[in-house]
């Protein structure tokens, strides 16, 4: 079953932090160091907030839209988000505001290309997100789907507008490295 998940505030300012705690996560089990530092806004450009947390190797640099609600929902706005460090390129993560189970399906279209994520507790990442990548540049608006056993499905469209110069400055902001 798909079960919401409440977020604190649908605000941006709070979908930074939430963010860095997850990048904070993320760096440490990836075994990274986690580096104590608040994420760094960068600019907005449209629906997109671009933003860095950490430095060093550790040094994640992202761009994040929130699905607009309509004026006065009270739900828990969905989050794309694209990621770039030095050396793991490309990671495309998908906050729905539920809790996905075993067994649920979650997939990313950008015009007639579909894309799947698989499913870790409150979050989905793209199986190969340079090809994501390569559609949202292209694209106008891109819609999630998520579908579980015995579940009501869950549904969320985001702008692209602004994607390609957002994605731009996080790609400056974190080059690639030697590997």
């Amino acid at each position: 079953m798909l079960a919401a998940q409440p977020m604190s505030c649908p605000m941006k300012t709070a979908s930074l932090l939430i963010l860095g705690s997850v990048l904070t996560l993320l760096g440490a089990t990836a075994g990274q160091s986690s580096a104590a530092s608040t994420p760094q806004r960068l600019g907005e450009i449209k629906s997109w907030t671009v933003a860095t947390y950490g430095s060093g190797a550790d040094k994640a640099c992202y761009a994040f839209t929130n699905e607009d609600l309509p004026v006065g929902s009270k739900a828990t706005p969905a989050m794309l988000t694209v990621t770039e460090r030095a050396k793991f390129r490309d990671e495309i993560s998908l906050s729905q505001g539920i809790t996905y189970t075993k067994g649920a399906r979650v997939v990313l279209t950008v015009g007639t290309q579909k894309f799947d994520f698989f499913a870790k507790a409150n979050m989905a990442y793209a199986t190969n997100g340079a090809n994501v990548i390569k559609a949202l540049l292209r694209g106008i608006v891109v819609k999630a789907t998520a579908t579980a056993p015995n579940a009501q499905p869950v549904s969320n469209q985001f702008s692209l507008e602004g994607f390609r110069d957002a994605y731009k400055m996080i790609l400056k902001a974190c080059p690639v490295t030697n590997r």
